[in-house]
């Protein structure tokens, strides 16, 4: 039987040497004359067993070809690449200081899928020799098949990977298989040529001692979806770099006997008794990673020997040079030694011998605020970062070691300089895994920024606290900003970055009589930025409790603001009209007398413009629409643009909660601008609003579907959730919609949708609804928009909603959302990749309406937030079809 030896890299061996602290030093490897490969070399695989997963075997090859560091685009990632991994492999060469192959590809492959049970070694060793000889396939009764043979040759590697499905003889003389994670034997291919073959194990099950064990807080979950899969790629990769560097066992080999090599010397974190191992994180996709590959593939690998910095690492350590001060003017920033994961934990211990200064210069500082974000310098060693007021030995000074996690995390330097050091001895242990700190330089400027009243006259600018440079505020601002807009003239806020402490500090947006349109509060991005087409004078209020948010910025537009100097000369004006009333008091009483009269002959809050305007327009041919509630007419106002006059059936309605409501929202891009309203001495009410030239979506769906194509549907579901967002999360109180229906949403020229019919809208009731069956207000908005989602797939309105508030209709909408015939045939699929952003917004369609009967409260209940994410995610994938 073939000479079998062990790779180390089992947990047994991994438990002697978890990792070296400062005592020893004297730890090495060195060069013994043996064969390394410093040419390109490719990896052949033997794909032993079943139940591989296609995107199993997938993330595998792409972490063989990950090790070549050429193929990367981006060289300086923060997170560690497999190519930064195999640098550090790369450290060691031959006698001539050639270093070992910079390249590696996939070779052959072959694949055994034969009987899986009570494998011995020998069975092993014979279906290895067979992938070398095309007649000895054939005698596998197709159970061994191969792209092309394995071929003899200095620069190849041959790899044996085991599935979990692959049991191994339990016998005391074939146990090699089954006590190990991976390793390596030799096989006679042909009559006095051997070669060797590296193998690797996927763990059975849980308590299988391959599995890796993933635990602590950092652990979300495995990169490719499961933890067998991704233990077998650490072994692997491992067996890789072992072959590389000590090929026949004379290589690169620790000096102290122990036959540790590059890939064995360093106990993953995982394994440690105190670990909680460093990972990077992805909370949308529910998984952790310590490394990437190419094409966005991530993996958890086992720490390597770094012979530099004699210490395990994944990526080769950044060093700083001595004496070197870095200068540094910007009033804020980061700094840091070592690698930092998630701004919590470091990666890898700092290098040794290092000696870094950095110089904070802000002239105008009053002081400069320091933030430790993490901190791991072990408190018994020679390593040590200082904060200092100067460059002098006698400077004050603070030193900063981590004493079990306590330290000060805030504290701040009274000068308008500082100086930082950091030092490191001979030796860093494990354990010293490096620090991160900000910094603000606070400047006399900021601290009086913004108090009290900013009047603004002119057409357009930027208002904020501080936008250019972002810093922090601080606590106890009360800051107004007004903007002077002639009344009923358009003023247009583009909010470009909000970032302040939620439910603590607050920007609120009100109209001139002081009440309150929104109110923000927490960290706004990209399209969640909000957007007011608001009207006259805008006031703008920034509070704060706290010191810990950047600010805020926008950009306004009045489009006719107030003149500064005839609003002083019309101030002065009524001072001397009022003096003049005060002495005609008796032609004031007449005057007031006969305005009762007229009063009592029309409406007392009736304008005369709008009446007139709305009994020119309610003629039949000027009708565009009607509902239960409602006649809408088109008609021209003064200034010659069309409006829609919306006439209400009921006499003498109750409308004040619905202007009020109107008037508050009307100022987002996609809810339809109200105008103005009035009513008649018969108590008739009109509403004004902007003329939508396409009418709802409904007529459209119905009669002119072809127009609209999937980009378009996909925009519109996006503005009508935008709408949808507004109403929910930023107006003060929370306002419901009621009767989201695709008759209410109108569309533009330009098939921009915007949302209307607020007949039935109210304030988000606080207190708990007698029927707990019910749906919750908001709740209610987000199952009707469910059903537009769709309406908006099918093309067509639904006839009967309520009907889909029950199981069985549920159901029906599953069957239907699950197969193509759903989708309007009157498009076509642009292409083959959009059909996942079919899946995905008929998935979002059924979250929004599963709604209706789940129990309210539930951890997977929709958010209006979470609904515009994922229609974000479903236009990337329709944008990336067409790309």
């Amino acid at each position: 039987m073939a000479g079998f030896f062990l790779m180390g890299t089992s947990l047994f061996i991994l438990a002697q040497f978890q990792c070296f602290s400062s005592g020893e030093s004297s730890f090495g490897l060195s060069y013994h004359g043996g064969k390394l490969m410093t040419e390109p070399v490719s990896v052949n695989i033997l794909w032993f067993g079943t139940g591989w997963q296609e995107s199993d075997r997938e993330a595998i090859r792409k972490s063989v070809t990950s090790l070549t560091s050429s193929q990367y685009l981006v060289k300086d990632s923060e997170v560690p690449t497999l190519g930064n991994w195999w640098e550090i492999i790369r450290q060691y060469g031959d006698s001539n200081n050639v270093p070992v192959t910079d390249r590696v590809d996939l070779g052959a492959e072959c694949f055994y899928t034969g009987p899986e049970l009570n494998m011995t070694l020998d069975q092993v060793v014979y279906i290895g020799r067979s992938v070398f000889n095309k007649s000895s396939i054939k005698g596998f009764d197709g159970n061994l098949n191969c792209y092309r043979l394995f071929e003899v040759n200095d620069n190849s590697i041959y790899h044996i990977v085991f599935s979990y499905t692959v049991m191994f003889l339990d016998s005391k003389e074939q146990r090699q298989l089954m006590d190990m994670c991976s390793g390596s034997f030799q096989l006679e291919v042909f009559a006095g040529l051997k070669v060797n073959i590296l193998w690797a194990r996927a763990p059975q099950n849980a308590a299988d001692q391959c599995s890796m064990l993933f635990h602590g807080n950092s652990y979300l979950g495995p990169p490719n979806g499961d933890e067998k899969v991704d233990s077998l790629v650490g072994y692997m990769l491992a067996n890789i770099a072992e072959e590389v560097t000590n090929q026949d066992g004379s290589g690169w080999v620790s000096n102290d006997g122990s036959g540790m090599t590059v890939s064995n010397s360093c106990a993953s974190p995982f394994w440690r008794d105190n670990g909680d191992p460093p990972l990077f994180r992805d909370t949308e996709k529910n998984m952790s990673f310590n490394v990437v590959g190419l094409n966005g593939y991530r993996y958890i690998m086992p720490y390597v020997w770094d012979q530099k910095t004699r210490n395990c690492a994944l990526k080769l350590s950044e060093t700083c040079e001595t004496n070197a001060m870095v200068i540094l003017k910007e009033p804020k920033g980061y700094l840091r030694g070592g690698i930092i994961v998630n701004h919590s934990n470091g990666l890898q211990p700092y290098p040794p011998n290092q000696k870094c200064r950095w110089a904070i210069h802000y002239p105008t500082a009053k002081f400069i605020r320091f933030t430790i974000n993490y901190l791991s310098v072990a408190a018994d060693s020679d390593d040590h970062l200082l904060i200092c007021k100067a460059k002098s030995k006698s400077a004050e000074c603070s030193t900063l070691k981590s004493n079990n996690g306590r330290y000060e995390k805030n504290f701040k330097l009274m000068s308008s300089k500082a100086y930082i050091e950091f030092r490191t001895g001979d030796q860093v242990s494990f354990e010293s895994r490096g620090w991160e700190l900000s910094y603000t330089a606070v400047s006399c400027t900021m601290l009086g920024l913004c108090y009290g009243k900013e009047n603004l006259y002119k057409h357009d600018g930027n208002i904020g606290y501080v936008a250019s440079t972002s810093f922090p505020y601080v606590e106890g601002l009360k800051c107004l900003w007004v903007l002077h807009g002639k009344p009923g003239t358009p003023v247009f806020i583009t909010f470009t970055h909000i970032n302040i402490s939620k439910g603590l500090d607050f920007l609120a947006i009100y109209n001139g009589t002081m009440q309150q349109i929104a109110n923000f509060s927490g960290l706004f991005t990209g399209s969640d930025l909000p957007q007011l087409n608001l009207s006259g004078e805008v006031i703008i209020a920034f509070t704060t409790q706290t010191d810990q948010g950047e600010g805020w910025s926008a950009n306004f537009y009045i489009t006719h603001p107030v003149n500064h100097d005839k609003k002083v000369f019309v101030v002065i004006l009524i001072v001397v009209l009022a003096l003049i009333a005060a002495s005609v008091s008796l032609l004031a009483v007449a005057l007031a007398v006969v305005r009762k009269k007229l009063e009592r002959k029309n409406a007392t809050d009736s304008d005369e413009g709008l009446i007139l305007m709305s009994i020119e327009a309610i003629q039949v041919e000027n009708r565009i629409g009607e509902g239960p509630s409602a006649v809408v007419y088109r008609a021209v106002s003064t200034d010659g643009g069309l409006v829609a006059i919306k006439s209400l059936k009921v006499i003498a309605a109750e409308t004040e909660l619905q202007q009020e409501i109107m008037a508050k929202s009307s100022s987002h891009p996609n809810i339809i601008s109200f105008l103005g309203h009035s009513q008649d001495g018969l108590g008739r009410h009109y509403f004004v609003f902007e003329y939508m030239g396409r009418g709802d979506l409904s007529l459209n769906l119905r009669q002119r579907g072809e127009t609209l194509d999937w980009d378009k549907r996909i925009a519109i579901a996006l503005q009508i959730c935008s709408a949808i967002q507004m109403l929910h999360m930023y107006l003060k109180p929370p306002v419901y919609h009621g009767n989201i229906t695709s008759e209410n949403i109108f569309l533009d020229e330009f098939y921009n949708a915007k949302l209307g019919g607020f007949g039935a809208a109210n304030y988000c009731s606080s207190s708990n609804r007698a029927n707990p069956e019910q749906l919750s207000e908001m709740a209610e908005d987000i199952w009707s928009f469910g059903l537009l989602l769709v309406e908006l797939l099918r093309g067509e309105p639904l006839v009967d909603r309520e009907t889909y508030k029950n199981s069985r209709r549920l159901e029906e909408i599953n069957e239907l959302l699950g197969s193509q015939e759903c989708i309007d045939r009157r498009l076509t699929i642009p292409h083959e990749t959009c059909k996942m952003g079919f899946v995905k917004l008929g998935e979002i369609a059924k979250w929004c309406i599963d709604s209706s009967w789940r129990v309210e409260g539930g951890k997977n209940n929709p958010k209006i937030g979470d609904v515009l994410s994922g229609l974000k995610q479903v236009k990337l994938l329709f944008s990336t079809a067409s790309g």
